[in-house]
C-alpha cells in the first residue's frame, strides 16, 4: 500500500490531472475579472473614431489663370469653374489599388472649359450640375484620341486629392452668389448666341449640326429610378421634362448626373437659409438649362441626352433665358389649377369707400380688358350663379386643391403631402366649386373665378374648416341655397399673366 501511495504521488507530481478527470480535482474559477489594459470604453471608442482631414493648405505657389489661358505641360494652377457635366468611370485595369472609384468632369467658366478626372477613395464627392468649384494642379495634359477629353474641353487635368497633397478641389457652397461663370461660351452683351435654336427647330434637323444650342425651361422632374444595366451594374436613372415656346421634350439624366436636380445633402454646420437653398434643387418653370451639342433621339417622343461632347448651362447670364423664364412663369400660372392669390396689385379699401365705384359687366371687363391689356382694373360685378358642384366635388374628395412639382392635389382635407418632394402642402378650396357665374352681357365659365379666403368665407357662410366638417345633407343644402343666387363681387383685373393667370380675382362677396 505505502509503494502505491508514493507512486501515485510521484505521477501526480509529474503528470497533475485535467479539469475534468474529476469533481475532486477541478479547478474553481476565479470569481476576479481577467486584468484589462487599462483604458476605459470612451477612450477606447474616442481613440478608434477616424480623425477629420486636415484642411488643404498650399506647399508652394500656384498661378491663377482663366481655362481659356492654360496650356499643356507641367506647371502650378488653380482656377474656378462650373460643372457643365458629369459621368461615373468604370474601373479598369490601371484604376489605382488605392481607388475606390473616377468620375469625369467638364468644368467651364466664362472663357472656356477642360476636362477633369476625380479620383476618390473614401466617398464620391458631393457635386453636380452647376456646382462652382476651384481646382488647384500641377499638370495639364491634351487629350489622347478623344478617350480622357472631348472636343468641347480638349485640355484635361486627374486629380486625387486624398493621396497627392499637391492636387486639390474645393466645392464653394457659401461663397456663391449665383453670378460667377454663368457667362455661356462665345457669348458678347447686345448679340445673339452662335448656334443658340429653338427645340422645334432642333428637332427638325438642328440636331445634326455640329456645335447646336437649344435653350430649354424645366417643365417637370420625374422620380429618381434604379437602373440595372446588361452588364448587372446598377445606376441611377431621372428624366427631366424641358421645354421651349415652340416644343418639348425629355432630358435624361444617369449616374452621378441624376442627383442634380434633387439639390445637394444639407450640412449642419450651414445656417438655415443656406440648407433651404441647397435643399431646393431644380424647380420646376424656373430653373432654365442651356444644352450645347445633346445627344437626341426622335420616336414618339423627343429624347435628349448628356454626351461627352455636351456642355449644360445651368441658368445661364443670357436675355433669352430671363424672356424664357417669364414665359414658363406665365404658362405654369396659366394652367395652374389653383394660383395663388394676388393682394398687392389690388385695394380692397379703394374699392369698398373710393369715390369712384365702378360697376362693370362681364362685357364690358372683356372690352377693357382687351383695349388695354397691361392695365390694371377693379370694381364691382352683379352676376347669378347659374352652376354650382360643391356635392360632386365632396364626393370625388376635390373640395380643396393645390399643387406642388407642377404635380396637382385634390383632397377633403386642409394639408396635403407631396408625392415627389415630401414636403407638406396647404391646400385651399377648389376654384372649380362655382362653375358658371353670368349677368345679362355675358358668362364667366368654370375656373374663370379666383376667390380669395375671405371672398369664400363671404359667400359660403364659413371657413374651409367648417365646410369639412358638413354631412351630405348639409352639403345638399348649402349647394340649393347657392344656385341662381344674384351676388355682387368685388373684383380686381391685372394683365400680368404671371400673377393671376388671366382669371377674375374676387376680393369680396355681397349679397
Amino acid at each position: 500500500m505505502g509503494g502505491n501511495s508514493k507512486g501515485d504521488a510521484f505521477i501526480q507530481a509529474f503528470f497533475p490531472p485535467t479539469p475534468n478527470s474529476s469533481p475532486t480535482t477541478a479547478s474553481v474559477p476565479s470569481s476576479n475579472p481577467p486584468p484589462g489594459d487599462g483604458f476605459t470604453s470612451d477612450e477606447i471608442a474616442e481613440a478608434s473614431r477616424p480623425k477629420p482631414a486636415a484642411p488643404w493648405q498650399p506647399a508652394i505657389e500656384y498661378e491663377e489663370s482663366d481655362i481659356s489661358d492654360l496650356y499643356p505641360g507641367p506647371k502650378a494652377v488653380t482656377f474656378m469653374g462650373r460643372v457643365c457635366n458629369i459621368f461615373d468611370l468604370a474601373n479598369t485595369p490601371k484604376t489605382p489599388r488605392s481607388s475606390k472609384g473616377c468620375v469625369k468632369l467638364c468644368i467651364k467658366d466664362d472663357t472656356g472649359a477642360i476636362t477633369l478626372r476625380l479620383w476618390y477613395a473614401s466617398a464620391r464627392p458631393d457635386l453636380g450640375l452647376g456646382t462652382l468649384v476651384s481646382v488647384w494642379a500641377n499638370h495639364v495634359s491634351n487629350g489622347e484620341n478623344g478617350s480622357l477629353s472631348s472636343t468641347t474641353a480638349p485640355l484635361f487635368v486627374s486629380l486625387f486629392p486624398e493621396r497627392d497633397r499637391s492636387c486639390h478641389l474645393m466645392i464653394h457652397e457659401k461663397s456663391d452668389d449665383g453670378t460667377l461663370c454663368k457667362r455661356p461660351l462665345g457669348h458678347r452683351t447686345g448679340q445673339p448666341l452662335a448656334g443658340l435654336m429653338t427645340l422645334h427647330n432642333f428637332i427638325d434637323g438642328g440636331c445634326d449640326i455640329s456645335d447646336a444650342r437649344v435653350l430649354v425651361v424645366v417643365k417637370s422632374i420625374g422620380a429618381k429610378e434604379r437602373v440595372t444595366r446588361k452588364d448587372e451594374s446598377v445606376t441611377e436613372n431621372v428624366n427631366v421634362h424641358v421645354q421651349d415656346n415652340t416644343a418639348e421634350a425629355t432630358l435624361g439624366l444617369w449616374g452621378s448626373a441624376a442627383l442634380s436636380p434633387f439639390g445637394r445633402i444639407a450640412d449642419e454646420t450651414l445656417t438655415k437659409s443656406d440648407v433651404i437653398t441647397r435643399e431646393q434643387g431644380w424647380k420646376a418653370g424656373e430653373t432654365v438649362l442651356l444644352l450645347q451639342c445633346p445627344g437626341c433621339k426622335l420616336s414618339r417622343t423627343t429624347y435628349l441626352s448628356a454626351t461627352s461632347s455636351t456642355l449644360i448651362d445651368l441658368n445661364p447670364r443670357l436675355p433669352d433665358a430671363d424672356w424664357l423664364r417669364s414665359w414658363s412663369a406665365r404658362q405654369h400660372i396659366r394652367a395652374s389649377i389653383n394660383p395663388t392669390f394676388p393682394v398687392n396689385p389690388f385695394d380692397l379699401h379703394a374699392i369698398k369707400y373710393g369715390p369712384l365705384r365702378c360697376l362693370y359687366t362681364i362685357a364690358d371687363l372683356d372690352e377693357f380688358a382687351r383695349a388695354a391689356p397691361k392695365e390694371t382694373f377693379q370694381g364691382y360685378l352683379s352676376v347669378l350663379i347659374t352652376e354650382v358642384k360643391l356635392l360632386e366635388c365632396s364626393k370625388r374628395h376635390m373640395l380643396l386643391c393645390g399643387e406642388c412639382c407642377t404635380i396637382p392635389f385634390f383632397a377633403n382635407a386642409l394639408v396635403g403631402r407631396c408625392k415627389h418632394c415630401e414636403s407638406d402642402i396647404l391646400l385651399r378650396l377648389n376654384p372649380k366649386l362655382i362653375a358658371q357665374v353670368m349677368d345679362e352681357t355675358g358668362v364667366a365659365g368654370t375656373g374663370k373665378l379666383l376667390l380669395s379666403d375671405m371672398a369664400w368665407r363671404e359667400l359660403l357662410g364659413r371657413t374651409a374648416e367648417d365646410l369639412l366638417r358638413l354631412g351630405h345633407g348639409a352639403m345638399k343644402d348649402l349647394a340649393d341655397r347657392l344656385i341662381f343666387t344674384r351676388v355682387t363681387l368685388l373684383f380686381g383685373w391685372t394683365g400680368d399673366e404671371t400673377k393671376a393667370g388671366g382669371r377674375i380675382c374676387v376680393l369680396g362677396v355681397r349679397g
